[in-house]
C-alpha cells in the first residue's frame, strides 16, 4: 500500500509567529531510507549511538528536538528485514509492506554532511533489562548492519524566545532533551524532570554532552504533577513532557483542565506504552480526551 503521510489529527490553528512559544517548522519528504551502519559507540553506558548513512540520506533533514523517525529492524530469529519502501528517489510517499514488521521511534540526532557530501545521522538507543527487539538489536549491533528509516514527516524548531523551557522526561526522550537543550538560545533557562529511578549522575552527564551545557536535573518521584507543580510554570515556560504514555495522563490534564494552559504553550508525547510493542507516539495519550 502506497502511503503519503495522511493525516492522522485534525490540523491544529496556526502557530502565531509573535509568540514567545512560537516552534517554526514545516513538512520534510516523507520517505523510506536504506541506512547502513557507519559507526557504534557508546555517549554514555546506558545508550548505544549508531551512526547511519547511505545513498538515500542525501535529502535527509531534521530540524527540531521532538522531530522522530520510525527505525526498522531486522528479525532476531530469521536476519530477514521486512520494512517500506521508497516510492521513488525523490518523490514522496511510501509503500508499506503486507508482512509484520519490527520498528520503534527514535529522535534523530546530529544530521551532518561530510566534506564528500554524504549525510549522517545518529540514533541513541536505550538499554534496558528485558530488552525488546530494539534494545536487544542495540547491544549486538556492527558497523555494516543494514537498517531502514521512515521520517521524519516533519520538523518543528525548539522556541526561541521563551524564556524557559521545562522538560519531562524518561530515558527514551532523553536525546530529545538533549536537543532543546542544544537548540534553544543560550539565555533560555532549562530545566529537567527525569521519570528515571536511581542516580542520576549517568543522565546529567549525558544532557551536558548533547546539550553542550548544564542543566537543572531533579528526579521526578511517583507523581509527575506534582513534580511539575514543584518546579512551577508561568507565562514564560514552555513545557516539553516526553514519556510513557499513561504516565503523562495525569499531567495532561493538570496542563489543560486545572492550568488551561495556551496550547502553544506546551507538548506531550507518549514514546511508548506500557503493554503495547511498538506503540504509535501519535496514538492520543488520553482515551478519554483524544483531541489534542
Amino acid at each position: 500500500m502506497t502511503d503519503a503521510a495522511p493525516a492522522r489529527r485534525p490540523q491544529r490553528p496556526a502557530e502565531d509567529p509573535a509568540s514567545p512559544f512560537y516552534r517554526a517548522g514545516g513538512r520534510n519528504r516523507f520517505t523510506a531510507r536504506d541506512a547502513v551502519v557507519t559507526a557504534v559507540s557508546r555517549p554514555v553506558d546506558e545508550f548505544v549511538r549508531v551512526t547511519l548513512s547511505g545513498p538515500d540520506f542525501h535529502d535527509f533533514t531534521s530540524s527540531g528536538p521532538s522531530d522522530h523517525v520510525r527505525v526498522f529492524f531486522p528479525d532476531p530469529v530469521s536476519g530477514e528485514l521486512v520494512a517500506p519502501t521508497a516510492v521513488g528517489r525523490d518523490e514522496d510517499g511510501i509503500v508499506r509492506p503486507d508482512r509484520p514488521v519490527i520498528s520503534r521511534d527514535f529522535t534523530p540526532l546530529h544530521p551532518r554532511e561530510d566534506s564528500s557530501g554524504a549525510r549522517f545521522v545518529d540514533i541513541d538507543l536505550l538499554l534496558h533489562a528485558d530488552p525488546g527487539p530494539a534494545a536487544a538489536w542495540a547491544e549486538r549491533a556492527q558497523v555494516g548492519d543494514r537498517l531502514v528509516v521512515v521520517g521524519p514527516r516533519g520538523s518543528k524548531a525548539a522556541p526561541q524566545a521563551a524564556p524557559r523551557v521545562l522538560c519531562v522526561v524518561d530515558g527514551t526522550a532523553l536525546p530529545a532533551a538533549g536537543r532543546f537543550l542544544a537548540e534553544v538560545p543560550a539565555e533560555t533557562e532549562v530545566e529537567i524532570i527525569a521519570d528515571i529511578a536511581g542516580d542520576l549522575e549517568w543522565v546529567r552527564a549525558y544532557l551536558a554532552q548533547e546539550g553542550g551545557r548544564t542543566a537543572s536535573v531533579t528526579a521526578a518521584g511517583d507523581d509527575l504533577v506534582a513534580a511539575v507543580q514543584e518546579a512551577g510554570i508561568d507565562a514564560g515556560t514552555y513545557l516539553f513532557a516526553a514519556a510513557e504514555a499513561g504516565r503523562l495522563v495525569p499531567l495532561r490534564r493538570y496542563l489543560r483542565r486545572e492550568l488551561a494552559l495556551p496550547r502553544a504553550q506546551y507538548a506531550l508525547s507518549g514514546y511508548w506504552k506500557a503493554g503495547l510493542a511498538g506503540f504509535d507516539h501519535h496514538a492520543p495519550i488520553d482515551p478519554d480526551d483524544p483531541e489534542d
